[in-house]
């Protein structure tokens, strides 16, 4: 039996593309998907914010305010607009045409027709935007609307913005795709015929998952469909590209522990991981015990909590800037004797500055400074560029202090439990069992980007602002108290087997 499919919309269409199972699930059993992530309802808070904030690019305009669950509503109001030559623009004018209702952000009259505008709160044009815009120019086209240029607005990250109200023309770069567009409208309608057949079925589509699963986006759905995959699945085989895990498809081989010994296309990395895994071993280079003992005393294990702000809020600023706000430093003498030292910028204005002259105090002029990854050492790089009167005490701390932990990890050392990630969420519960960080408010890094946001915002109530100090303070200090565990792990030149 087949069954009545629902309308399609645009959004519906995009997950379509990615994969037809994905818009099963959204059509007829959206309860099996994933709780939505706080930092992903952040990132759609901001693409509404930067829509709402694009249209006084084309100011004058009518809002066609009926929501997404009143679509005739809406569709009834456009007519009524796009009938009033007056009306120079409309913002989420409603369309329907051959069962495919959208939105658009933004139609501007122009000579002879309409100009399309697609916003995205990103700094440039993406792949998976252009069939985004060409199923509105279909729709669009299709109902009859002249449509002379469809176009794609995003953020401009070469505006510094100068403080006071933005220059949206400034802020905004909106870039004609009508070409790639109309490329892709011969193929949309058996795009949609795939997508209806695929709805029409009693059942789920059988698609595997893979890397389709987090491409363009992570699919909501995403939890579900990898919820029966062994525990050693090969897509976490790391940096594992595509020829590989189809010809692994290929051989039947889902699980790492099934790779046999010499398969063609690994790597050295993914040599050693498919090894442990499949002899349930660790791997530790002595070389890694011979790296940490080089390091210079006192050693200072760093990590910095940052946030970027798709809009900017400084002078000087650019968006999604990264902006430091906090650091932790565990500091270690020779003799072993650890002091803990910490900041956490809680007024308002740019934090950079201060967040700088903290830092250079607590890290002295001496002693190796330990991070995981090379994130610690490009905020430095960016904050001596953004301060000059700090500019060569800044640089100097790179200046063969830098010890990254990360690298020789990855370099000389493997846990089964790692699942194929050097993350330190990943590495710290395998060789440190005991420390992780369920006991915490906040949990990974976007979190605390999104707590800080918050608790310097005007309106978040004292006792709110306090307990998110506390929750950010606590995690980052975690991070740091994590790479002290792991450097003495891994100077003792042995851990558990697993």
């Amino acid at each position: 039996m087949t069954r009545e499919i629902p309308l399609l919309s645009k959004s519906r269409f995009m997950a379509g593309l990615q994969c037809h199972k994905r818009l099963y699930l959204d059509c007829y059993h959206p309860d099996l998907a994933d709780p939505v992530p706080e930092s992903t309802q952040a990132r759609f808070d901001t693409g509404t914010r930067v829509g709402e904030l694009a249209r006084d690019l084309y100011p004058g305009g009518v809002l066609i305010a009926e929501n997404h669950l009143h679509h005739d509503a809406a569709m009834a109001a456009t007519t009524q607009a796009l009938s009033d030559n007056a009306v120079p623009a409309l913002y989420e004018a409603g369309f329907l045409h051959n069962g495919v209702r959208m939105r658009a952000d933004i139609l501007s009259r122009s000579e002879g027709g309409f100009d399309l505008i697609e916003m995205k709160s990103t700094t440039q044009v993406k792949e998976e935007h252009l069939p985004d815009v060409a199923i509105q120019l279909y729709v669009l086209r299709g109902c009859g609307l002249p449509v002379r240029r469809a176009c794609l607005g995003h953020l401009n990250k070469e505006y510094i913005y100068p403080g006071g109200d933005y220059d949206l023309w400034q802020l905004f770069a909106v870039e004609d795709i009508t070409g790639e567009a109309e490329d892709m409208q011969s193929a949309i309608p058996g795009i949609l015929d795939g997508i209806r057949e695929a709805l029409s079925s009693p059942e789920p589509p059988c698609i595997e998952a893979g890397r389709h699963c987090t491409r363009p986006y992570t699919c909501p759905f995403h939890g579900h469909c990898h919820e029966n995959l062994p525990g050693h699945s090969v897509s976490q085989l790391p940096r594992a590209r595509e020829e590989l895990l189809e010809a692994l498809a290929a051989a039947g081989i889902a699980d790492i522990r099934q790779i046999p010994p010499g398969f063609p296309g690994l790597n050295p990395l993914q040599q050693r991981v498919r090894d442990c895994v499949a002899d349930n071993r660790c791997y530790l280079d002595p070389r890694l015990r011979s790296e940490l003992s080089g390091l210079r005393y006192p050693v200072h294990f760093l990590d910095f909590e940052t946030f970027n702000p798709a809009l900017p809020l400084y002078a000087g600023t650019r968006p999604f800037q990264v902006i430091p706000f906090q650091w932790s430093c565990h500091i270690m003498e020779r003799d072993g004797v650890l002091r803990h030292e910490e900041f956490l910028h809680d007024g308002g204005g740019d934090p950079r500055e201060a967040f700088a002259r903290s830092l250079l105090g607590a890290l002295g002029t001496a002693g190796s400074i330990v991070v995981y990854s090379a994130f610690e050492a490009t905020r430095i790089r960016e904050l001596a560029g953004a301060l000059p009167a700090l500019a060569d005490r800044l640089l100097a701390l790179l200046d063969d202090r830098i010890f990254d932990l990360l690298k020789s990890v990855r370099t000389h050392c493997y846990h089964p439990e790692f699942h194929g990630s050097f993350s330190l969420k990943s590495v710290l519960p395998a060789l440190v069992p005991g420390l992780d960080y369920s006991d915490l408010e906040i949990t990974e890094g976007e979190q605390a980007s999104l707590a800080y946001a918050e608790m310097t915002h005007p309106d978040t109530p004292p006792e709110r602002r306090n307990f998110l100090r506390e929750a950010l303070l606590a995690y980052c200090k975690r991070d740091t108290e994590a790479e002290v565990r792991l450097f003495n792990k891994l100077s003792n030149g042995k851990f558990d087997e697993h």
